[in-house]
């Protein structure tokens, strides 16, 4: 079974290098999915939002992914190590962002290089600290550590209670 995962990922991946091209995006300012296999092989881009700091003034916070959806701080990724990280869902709406909290999450990352996939990260979406972040929520954040066993492009798949929720494309040094 697990081999027929890892041959389907490693097809879905290799796939996805194509030279295909469109520029559709869905309203929700997801990739349909043409471009979801075009941008497999890039970086996933980087934006900023803003976040309470310790004094209760908003301040900017760099995430890599895609806005609106699925995304983590803009930090280096290494190789082999537990990386703390803090990611960041959001549901389209406030009362979809919040009904993912207490979710479990799980991100599979496939290597590009080698078609490798695993288990980088296991945790639990929850509500951010409501003495800092008045409701109503517009994202959810899970916090853990991200571990991908090698140097190189990973893409990773975010799943939400075993449903793939969203994917970015990152760079592990």
């Amino acid at each position: 079974m697990k081999n027929i995962f890892i041959s389907i990922c490693t097809f879905l991946l290799l796939t996805g290098c194509s030279s295909e091209n469109s520029s559709a995006v869905k309203e929700n300012n997801t990739p349909t999915s043409s471009e979801t296999k075009m941008d497999e092989c890039k970086v996933s881009p980087t934006f900023t939002i803003s976040k309470p700091g310790p004094n209760g003034k908003d301040v900017p916070y760099g995430l890599r992914g895609v806005k609106g959806k699925f995304a983590i701080v803009d930090a280096p990724v290494n190789a082999g190590t537990n990386n703390k990280q803090l990611l960041h869902f959001w549901g389209g709406s406030t009362e979809k962002t919040e009904q993912l909290f207490k979710k479990q999450v799980k991100i599979i990352g496939t290597s590009k290089e080698d078609g490798k996939t695993v288990t980088a990260f296991e945790s639990y979406i929850g509500v951010p600290n409501e003495e800092i972040v008045k409701p109503p929520h517009h994202y959810g954040e899970s916090v853990g550590y991200l571990n991908l066993p090698a140097k190189g492009i990973w893409k990773l798949d975010a799943y939400i209670e075993n449903n793939l929720f969203g994917s970015i494309i990152i760079e592990v040094q």
